[in-house]
């Protein structure tokens, strides 16, 4: 409890803020709770009014809004350098393995809203608001007709431009799944094989080792 009382709102040499810490945690756990939605099919997305479709393109948006939000602080309180212990190649690793994150982070959330206009769906942001449909690529003579199969369509029947787009929507999921598990066994590694206390910068209280000099992570 002490040390939460001493976190700091920006990032200091040996330990990431209060801000970075409550960004960097909410977003993980959206995250996993989205991901897990999504590989046990909890989604129901043949009802596109159900609780679980709706939730799940909600937290897709805020996700969204949190990584916005963590690039944004970023320029105001730079992540902390990598230990001095990491090798060369581990320090280009962790760089480009934070670049991978984000660039899924922001990826997955703006295919949902593809999948979501190329179908009958609509995401609703909880219940406040509604995202428009992103207008879809068709000659505008096309357009009427196309708009006339979307409101003859029962729900769920999806037409080859929907099933493109769910499936843009899948693989950056499997591919962030991955990403985050590599994440999860490099931040095992660090604290139990090199234990030089890296986990502890994202923690509002732990034992710290002193700061490194390597390039920029986190």
């Amino acid at each position: 409890m002490r040390g939460f009382m001493e976190m700091r709102v920006m990032s200091e040499t040996t330990r990431c803020g209060s801000v970075a810490q409550v960004l960097h945690w909410t977003t993980a756990l959206l995250v996993v709770v989205l991901l897990g939605m999504g590989k046990m099919d909890l989604l129901a997305a043949d009802h596109p009014a159900s609780a679980g479709f709706m939730s799940h393109g909600s937290l897709g948006v805020l996700v969204l809004a949190l990584v916005a939000a963590r690039l944004l602080w970023r320029l105001v309180s730079p992540a902390l350098d990598l230990p001095a212990t990491m090798t060369r190649i581990g320090r280009i690793t962790a760089r480009v393995m934070h670049v991978c994150l984000y660039v899924l982070l922001i990826a997955l959330p703006l295919s949902g809203w593809l999948a979501a206009s190329s179908g009958v769906a609509r995401i609703s942001l909880f219940d406040v608001a509604t995202l428009p449909r992103w207008e879809r690529c068709e000659p505008a003579q096309a357009r009427p007709a196309a708009a006339a199969r979307v409101r003859a369509a029962p729900e769920g029947n999806a037409d080859e431009g929907e099933d493109f787009s769910q499936e843009l929507h899948r693989l950056p999921g499997d591919a962030l799944l991955v990403l985050v598990s590599l994440h999860f066994l490099a931040v095992l590694k660090h604290q139990f094989v090199d234990q030089d206390g890296l986990i502890w910068r994202m923690l509002p209280a732990g034992r710290l080792k002193s700061a490194g000099s390597g390039d920029g992570g986190g």
